[in-house]
């Protein structure tokens, strides 16, 4: 792994796919990208992404049935769900279900730079593996439910 971390892409549609893997490539993140849910889960075992972002729902199954991406039951990397179009529904639906957050085509860099600052700070891998600050290893910081937006959002 690099010392920007893993970023996981499982979206279908290969446009969507392109667009957040340009922009988590921005942010500093090594992207690895599959299209389906056997591809995730294999990808899950071999490659130890530090962050998921996946479809609102693949043709067969959704982020819930990736179950290394669950440990004890509980999520264990931050699972950011992906869609093409903003629908309240659908996003109740997956953080009900456990998603860490919900973001919407087009991926801008800015917007998935606050949801991976986000997820990484405040989900931390249960390994010794130190966190990552995109590109800059860190010191683990402790949980904080206060959010803090980055220095320069735009």
């Amino acid at each position: 792994m690099t010392e920007a971390g893993r970023a996981l892409v499982a979206i279908s549609d290969r446009e969507n796919r392109e667009s957040l893997v340009q922009a988590l490539a921005a942010c500093g993140l090594e992207p690895v990208s599959c299209s389906t849910p056997a591809e995730a889960q294999g990808l899950l075992e071999s490659e130890a992404p530090d962050v998921l972002f996946c479809d609102a729902a693949f043709a067969h199954g959704s982020f819930e049935d990736l179950p290394h991406a669950r440990g004890s039951g509980k999520l264990r990397i931050p699972v950011i769900v992906c869609s093409p179009l903003y629908d309240p529904a659908i996003y109740l639906e997956v953080m009900n279900r456990g998603a860490f957050d919900f973001i919407t085509f087009p991926y801008r860099t800015h917007e998935v730079k606050w949801i991976l600052g986000t997820a990484l700070r405040r989900c931390p891998e249960p390994t010794s593996k130190p966190q990552t600050n995109w590109g800059r290893a860190t010191s683990p910081q402790p949980h904080s439910p206060k959010l803090t937006p980055p220095s320069n959002p735009i």
